[in-house]
């Protein structure tokens, strides 16, 4: 999953982009994040972290108002994702989406492990 390059040829990334993930430090919720494939360089977080909404484990809250039309049209063609609902918060109003690729849930599963070996080496 990792090396896996999505959205190749938007418009607003033509060489597509890279998922990475981390866990939220506050809740370990998914914290996913695109990275251009093409120079390795942060290009957006496309989760933001609500942490007084609840959400199920395989979902995620998709920060859309930072994220451009393209980008998000082309991750939901990668079948990783289903959108769910729409979350609506103080300032904050976007999409939920369902997180359907096992892989992405073994590779979240991984990151929570490593949040959590490092909060006890560190404790």
């Amino acid at each position: 999953m990792e090396d896996r390059i999505l959205c190749a040829g938007v418009p607003s990334c033509p060489a597509g982009l890279h998922l990475r993930v981390h866990v939220y430090q506050s809740n370990n919720r998914p914290a996913l994040s695109l990275i251009c494939a093409d120079d390795f360089m942060p290009y957006v977080d496309l989760t933001s972290n609500l942490p007084g909404q609840q959400l199920a484990d395989d979902e995620v809250f998709v920060a859309a108002w930072n994220v451009p039309d393209d980008v998000l049209a082309a991750l939901l063609e990668t079948d990783l994702f289903v959108p769910v609902r729409t979350l609506v918060t103080g300032f904050a109003r976007g999409p939920v989406w369902k997180i359907q690729s096992a892989e992405l849930l073994d590779w979240i599963a991984d990151a929570r492990a490593d949040a959590a070996a490092d909060a006890s080496a560190s404790a």
